[in-house]
């Protein structure tokens, strides 16, 4: 019982602060080209990560205050998301 104590923490923890982690990462500045695509890396990990947790407590069967947590880290990421690779592009027509 207590690893799955344990589990369910950690998916707790990683619902909550997966999203504001990637969306600190978007306002981090650097200069390389090898920087950027590291940094584009780890936005993207953080953010599917993110969603993934947070999609799972925002659909279960639990009561409110972790549904708005799953709620709030979903909509984080999603942010973090559209603020590092943009969103999506209309097409030109010719």
């Amino acid at each position: 019982m207590e690893s799955l104590a344990l589990v369910v923490a950690i998916l707790f923890l990683s619902a909550i602060f997966c999203g504001p982690i990637a969306l600190g990462l978007t306002y981090l500045h650097v200069r390389s080209k090898n920087g950027e695509r590291l940094r584009r890396i780890a936005v993207g990990l953080f953010a599917i990560w993110g969603s993934l947790t947070s999609l799972q407590f925002a659909l279960a069967a639990v009561p409110l205050f972790p549904r708005l947590i799953g709620v709030a880290g979903l909509v984080i990421s999603i942010i973090a998301v559209k603020k590092e690779f943009g969103g999506p592009r209309k097409l030109k027509e010719h």
